[in-house]
């Protein structure tokens, strides 16, 4: 009685695998670039469009998928999609630490010196590809940045000011 159920429950399993291209050591992310073949000229900084990667398992898969994400495209999506990866994204992620359904994430001081065309207008692309990575997780709703902790340094080098997201969420203590 139970082996037809067995093997049943294995067949399925392994349709399933390869319909979804993993395995079971292996999961799919997506990362969000912005699409080169819709707007070349970046008009529309925010634009981006997933690409799917697969990675190994992981419960940790927000951080996952970002640090593919700041590996840029692959040289087989560099045709149709750019983001910013190597040099200018080695080492800026310190963490992130996800609480509340919010994602906190924590930069290091590197960002400032290789990440200095992300306070440019479009440079916010950056920000948008982040945003959308991470917000393909249901149990993130909020991004929410820093830099080594302090969100008002983050704020400060993006133009935007003082921390705009409350003293509940801006506080050094999300960040570790």
């Amino acid at each position: 009685m139970y082996k037809p159920f067995l093997k049943l429950v294995l067949v399925l399993t392994a349709l399933a695998s390869a319909v979804l291209g993993q395995t079971a050591g292996t999961m799919t992310v997506k990362v969000y670039f912005h699409p080169d073949k819709i707007d070349p000229e970046w008009n529309d900084c925010s634009l981006v469009r997933p690409v799917k990667r697969t990675i190994p398992k992981t419960v940790s898969a927000a951080d996952a998928a970002l640090k593919e994400l700041f590996k840029g495209p692959t040289s087989a999506e560099a045709g149709e999609y750019s983001g910013f990866g190597p040099p200018e994204t080695d080492g800026i992620l310190k963490n992130i630490n996800i609480k509340g359904r919010t994602a906190y994430v924590n930069f290091t001081k590197r960002a400032f010196q290789q990440m200095g065309n992300a306070t440019t207008s479009c440079g916010g692309g950056f920000f948008a590809m982040t945003d959308a990575t991470l917000l393909q997780f249901p149990a993130i709703k909020k991004v929410i940045y820093a830099v080594e902790g302090s969100t008002n340094d983050f704020y400060e080098w993006v133009q935007v000011g003082e921390c705009p997201h409350g003293r509940k969420h801006c506080a050094r203590s999300n960040f570790k």
